[in-house]
């Protein structure tokens, strides 16, 4: 791994910089995630959310705009755009699948994403995708530990930060089957399919939220902030169940479960994405560079 050489290196560029960007007019996004952890569809998901209608993945090849020479060669540009009149498009920048060989390692043991600063983009906020099929990460210390040091950091150089879970309805799919099967669950977290969806993801977003609350890094952060500081994450506040649609077929099966007792329906699964596009969507207080789409055309 990469090891920076001073304390002060910092990701997002100050306010004092010489030579100031302008003011942009979107918000940022860096989407980080393991392979397979279903960025992309996330992605997708929320464009869909705003068209009405799912892109097709052969719209969305990987670009590399001319105005970010220093962008990662993999890196995929998805614009979301506002919700309501006077509101910032998400722009979404999704890149190959970050893993531990994929951070500089800052010293006092802190990470920062390579791809954080790869490019001379000032971020306004960080998305990680958590794959919820892949192992628990309280039943992984290590990946637990790295996350939480990435959380860290980046919360540390004031950006918005926010944890996107992916694939809870086939975790829970599995959960069903199992227990159907006579397989003996013993009430444990993401295993126990419980009586309804929304309690089965209730235990897995507090379960996370509670393994990375206990994790050094994070208990150093907090601590920095003092008495009565927000706790990170926090459901329904930094971290969400994300539903995600994967192809132009899923959708508009998806769009026949409207309002379908059992959940994840097409209401909640639109209400969620809206959840993680409002989280990120905070005005930031220092904005990054000019857009490079163009919604006219």
């Amino acid at each position: 791994a990469l090891v920076a050489r001073s304390t002060e290196v910092r990701a997002r560029p100050t306010e004092e910089a010489e030579d100031p960007a302008p003011p942009r007019e979107e918000v940022s996004v860096l989407m980080l995630g393991r392979e397979q952890s279903g960025r992309t569809s996330l992605a997708l998901s929320m464009a869909a959310l705003r068209a009405g209608k799912y892109p097709r993945r052969t719209e969305h090849k990987a670009v590399r705009p001319e105005l970010y020479p220093g962008l990662p060669e993999s890196g995929q540009q998805h614009v979301i755009p506002p919700g309501v009149a006077g509101g910032l498009p998400v722009a979404i920048l999704d890149t190959a699948p970050c893993g531990a060989r994929d951070q500089v390692r800052l010293p006092g043991g802190r990470r920062l994403p390579i791809a954080l600063r790869a490019s001379g983009l000032k971020h306004d906020a960080v998305l990680f995708v958590q794959d919820a099929t892949d192992t628990p990460l309280w039943e992984d210390p290590p990946k637990a530990e790295e996350l939480a040091q990435l959380c860290a950091t980046v919360k540390q150089q004031q950006y918005t930060v926010v944890i996107a879970v992916t694939k809870l309805a086939k975790l829970r799919e599995t959960a069903l089957r199992d227990a159907a099967y006579g397989a003996e669950h013993q009430g444990k977290v993401g295993r126990d399919p419980r009586k309804s969806y929304e309690e089965f993801v209730a235990r897995y977003l507090e379960k996370v939220s509670v393994t990375l609350q206990a994790s050094q890094a994070l208990k150093t952060y907090h601590t920095s902030l003092g008495d009565g500081a927000e706790t990170f994450p926090r459901a329904g506040t930094t971290i969400f169940d994300a539903p995600t649609w994967t192809s132009v077929r899923d959708y508009e099966v998806f769009k026949t479960r409207r309002g379908t007792p059992e959940l994840p329906n097409l209401r909640y699964a639109e209400a969620q994405l809206e959840k993680v596009i409002a989280a990120l969507s905070l005005i930031p207080a220092v904005k990054s560079g000019s857009p490079w789409y163009d919604f006219g055309q």
